[in-house]
């Protein structure tokens, strides 16, 4: 938890690191004085969580609220299952290496220029930056983290 330090001394161990500024200024001014300073210090996990949020609400407004951002993943996704679905079946019915060139020319036009713009720095998705480590423990943090509770409700 956060610590509320007022005037070089710990008032509070535990603080509630999302409490606004101003009522924090407000509350030691009230209680301790206009004159009086403070600092919050924040664990290493709040710390975090608030950059987190940082980040998010930066995304949020200069980017596209989550829910346009969950509509563009959602739409990401059905068009790689669609293409993706009708590159498996003509490959899988493929009698020839012909065919199975033939067989992924849909799923070429619908994404195949992402490659190139990516490979040209026109295009950079969030995984590249974040690393591949880290995206592969989140994707198998929440997972698993979902997927327990699914299996104790269910």
């Amino acid at each position: 938890m956060a610590k509320l330090i007022v005037n070089g001394t710990v008032v509070e161990h535990f603080f509630d690191a999302n409490t606004p500024y101003s009522a924090v200024s407000q509350l030691v001014s009230e209680q301790y004085g206009e004159t009086a300073h403070f600092e919050i210090e924040l664990s290493e996990t709040e710390r975090k969580q608030q950059h987190r949020a940082s980040i998010r609400q930066q995304v949020s407004s200069e980017v596209a609220d989550s829910d346009s951002l969950l509509g563009t993943t959602s739409d990401t996704v059905h068009l790689l299952l669609n293409e993706l679905s009708g590159f498996i079946n003509k490959l899988a019915t493929a009698q020839s290496l012909a065919e199975m060139r033939a067989s992924a020319t849909s799923l070429q036009m619908a994404i195949g220029h992402i490659e190139a713009k990516v490979s040209s720095g026109e295009l950079q998705f969030p995984y590249q930056t974040k690393g591949l480590d880290t995206v592969n423990a989140e994707i198998t943090a929440r997972a698993t983290g979902v997927n327990t509770i699914l299996n104790s409700v269910l």
